[in-house]
C-alpha cells in the first residue's frame, strides 16, 4: 500500500497534517520550537549547518552555548510532534552532517512548493484555458501571507514579499481572463479574496470596480471606490491616482442608455441616493460642478462661496479622527444643496449656496466650535472665496 505523505501548510499559518490529524501552533508568535520546524521544512532540499541555525535562532550573547540550545530545540520539536500524534516525529528532522535537515525520506507535499510548481506552469502555457486552470489553482492554496505569525524574522520577511507578490501577479493575470472570457461573477470574487491580503494594490483595487460595473452593479462600485478612496486618506495620506479616479466617470455613468426612458434614466441615478444632509462627491465631480455653477450664478442672480478648510497633514496620523469628524459635521450641518469635497488629506473644499459672506463665516465659525467641543486638534485655516463667473 502507497505511503500517505503528510502536508505541510505554510501560507496563511504553520499546519502538519497527518492523515486526519491536523497539528498546528497555538502561539500567537511562533515559538522557537515552531521556528525551527518552519526553516527546516523552508530549506528542506538542503543540511541546514548549525551555525546557519545558531544564526538564526540562538541570541548572540549565548553563541557559546549555541549547539547545546540547538540540540534542546530540535528535542523539544520531537516531543511537541510525538505529544501531537504525528506518526513520523522521531524521524521528521534528522541530525546530519554537523547539522540538521529535514527528512525527505518520508513523503511530504509542501504547499508553497506546489504554489512555486503552478505559477510556474501557468507562465509556461499559452493556451488561456489551460493557464486560467493552473492560477485558479495557485491562488486556493494561498491562504494568507506566508508564516504571518513569524513575519518579523528576518529570514521570512523577503519570502513572504515574494509569495504575495507572486499571488498578486498570478490573480491579476487570472481575473484578465476571466474578464475577457465575461466570467465577470468570478473575477469579482478573486478580487475580493486578493484585496483582503493586499488593500492597497491599485490594479487590484481597478478591476474590482471594473468587475462590478460590468455586472451592473454600479452602487457596489461607487462603495468600492468611496471606501478605497477614504483608506487611501487615512492610513496612506495620498489620494488615488488618475487611472483610478477616471474609473469614477465611468460609475456614474448608467449601465444603459440608448432606448430608455427619461423615467428610466431618473430612477437608475437616483436609485439608492443619500437625500440628507450635504453632499460628497469627488474632486473631479466637484470640479466639474464648480465650473457649471460659475457659467450659472451671473444669470441667476444668486451667489455661491467656496470655502477651504484645513488642518496639518501631520496632525490626522497622530489624532486618528479629526479630518473624519470634520467630515460628518459637514455633512450634517450643511443643507442638501450644498456640496464639498476632500482634494488631499488634510483639506475639505465646501461650496455654500444662497448665502453671505457673514452667513458663510458664522457657519464655518460653527462647525469649528462644534469641532472643538469634542477636544480635537484645532484646524490651522479657513479660507472663503466668492465663485466668480468664467469670463
Amino acid at each position: 500500500m502507497d505511503e500517505v505523505p503528510i502536508k505541510v501548510e505554510l501560507l496563511g499559518g504553520f499546519a502538519i497534517i497527518d492523515g486526519n490529524k491536523r497539528i498546528i501552533e497555538q502561539e500567537k508568535r511562533s515559538s522557537k520550537t515552531w521556528k525551527l520546524l518552519q526553516y527546516l521544512v523552508t530549506h528542506r532540499h538542503k543540511t541546514v549547518t548549525q551555525e546557519e541555525l545558531a544564526d538564526t535562532f540562538c541570541d548572540e550573547d549565548n553563541m557559546d552555548s549555541a549547539g547545546s540550545a540547538l540540540r534542546t530545540i530540535v528535542y523539544r520539536a520531537r516531543t511537541a510532534l510525538a505529544k501531537a500524534g504525528l506518526s513520523c516525529a522521531d524521524n521528521l528532522i534528522l541530525t546530519k552532517g554537523g547539522g540538521y535537515a529535514w527528512n525527505n525520506d518520508i513523503a511530504c507535499h509542501v504547499d508553497v512548493e506546489e504554489f512555486e510548481a503552478l505559477c510556474k506552469a501557468a507562465g509556461s502555457t499559452k493556451e488561456d484555458e489551460y493557464r486560467l486552470e493552473l492560477l485558479l489553482k495557485a491562488g486556493a492554496l494561498y491562504r494568507g501571507d506566508f508564516l504571518p505569525n513569524a513575519v518579523g524574522e528576518l529570514w521570512v520577511m523577503p519570502l513572504s514579499r515574494w509569495y504575495r507578490s507572486t499571488y498578486i501577479s498570478c490573480t491579476l493575470e487570472a481575473i484578465e481572463i476571466l474578464t475577457r472570457f465575461g466570467r465577470h461573477d468570478e473575477a469579482e470574487q478573486l478580487c475580493s479574496k486578493a484585496l483582503n491580503i493586499d488593500p492597497f494594490d491599485e490594479k487590484l483595487i481597478s478591476y474590482s470596480i471594473r468587475t462590478l460595473l460590468a455586472q451592473g452593479k454600479n452602487m457596489d462600485a461607487l462603495t468600492e471606490y468611496k471606501r478605497a478612496e477614504a483608506m487611501f486618506f487615512d492610513v496612506l495620506g495620498v489620494n488615488f491616482s488618475d487611472d483610478l479616479r477616471e474609473l469614477y466617470v465611468q460609475i456614474q455613468r448608467p449601465a444603459t442608455i440608448e432606448g430608455e426612458t427619461l423615467d428610466g434614466l431618473l430612477s437608475q441615478w437616483l436609485a439608492g441616493a443619500d437625500v440628507s444632509g450635504a453632499y460628497y462627491c469627488d474632486l473631479s465631480e466637484f470640479k466639474t460642478i464648480v465650473q457649471i455653477e460659475s457659467r450659472s450664478v451671473p444669470r441667476s442672480g444668486r451667489t455661491a462661496y467656496i470655502v477651504m478648510i484645513e488642518t496639518k497633514p501631520e496632525k490626522e496620523a497622530k489624532n486618528g479622527g479629526v479630518m473624519k469628524q470634520l467630515g460628518t459635521l459637514i455633512t450634517n450641518s450643511l443643507r442638501m444643496g450644498d456640496l464639498f469635497t476632500r482634494p488631499s488629506p488634510s483639506q475639505y473644499i465646501v461650496m455654500l449656496h444662497s448665502l453671505t459672506y457673514e452667513d458663510c463665516k458664522m457657519l464655518v465659525n460653527r462647525i469649528l466650535h462644534e469641532l472643538d467641543s469634542k477636544h480635537l486638534p484645532k484646524i490651522i485655516g479657513t479660507t472663503i472665496r466668492p465663485l466668480m463667473p468664467i469670463i
